[in-house]
């Protein structure tokens, strides 16, 4: 019951990937060959484009982080989802992870947007969303011990989060990695911390709801 929102997601990212290939075979593997730039009318219509975005294309803030560019993305993003997503669920609860997702892609969207400039470049993925769940998790379990490949033996969770921050940000700066928004994924990252770190100290609603945060925050 606890990973409701964590297999809801996992659901709707499988889903709309094989929309996403059904379009490009539709699409983009016939002699019509309607493709917009290379890309099938779905994906170009539902991953972010920032400059379609800010131009009324308003959807695509929330809508990319359900799309992926290959089976291996969204295999890796649907597994590390599924190892923090259904601990920090248990720990939030639904509708607080649910909105930590979103904020969190969101954020990384915005962050892209600012550090690498108004562009053509697409974006999609749910990287930024899932950074974000990440630094709750690193917030919220600081000594729990996690393993970041290449590094072969396990840090504690807040420094493996502010690690990846930093190497996110250089590896941004120097462009090290083409192709992938390591702006967004630092803007996930700093979205997380900065809504888990209200809700850490936001004031209480209730006695259980107390209770659960002095269980859950270390």
């Amino acid at each position: 019951e606890e990973m409701r929102i964590t297999a809801f997601l996992i659901g709707v990212c499988i889903i709309v990937f094989t929309v996403q290939v059904i379009s490009e075979i539709m699409f983009c593997q016939n002699s019509g060959n309607i493709c917009i730039e290379g890309i099938d009318p779905f994906t170009y219509t539902f991953s972010l484009i920032p400059i379609n975005a800010l131009h009324g294309a308003w959807w695509q803030f929330i809508t990319y982080m359900f799309l992926h560019g290959g089976i291996g993305h969204l295999m890796f993003n649907m597994f590390v989802l599924f190892l923090f997503g259904s601990v920090v669920e248990h720990a939030l609860g639904k509708k607080r992870f649910l909105l930590l997702y979103i904020i969190s892609g969101i954020g990384a969207a915005f962050l892209h947007i600012v550090l690498s400039g108004v562009s053509y470049t697409i974006m999609l993925g749910a990287s930024g969303a899932i950074f974000g769940i990440l630094a709750a998790y690193g917030f919220m379990f600081p000594r729990n011990k996690i393993i970041v490949f290449p590094i072969p033996f396990p840090l504690p969770a807040w420094i493996a989060v502010v690690g990846i921050a930093i190497l996110e940000f250089l590896i941004g700066v120097y462009g090290l990695e083409s192709g992938v928004a390591n702006f967004g994924h630092l803007g996930g990252i700093l979205t997380g911390a900065v809504l888990v770190y209200y809700w850490k100290h936001k004031k209480p609603k209730s006695i259980w709801e107390r209770r659960r945060y002095e269980f859950f925050w270390e």
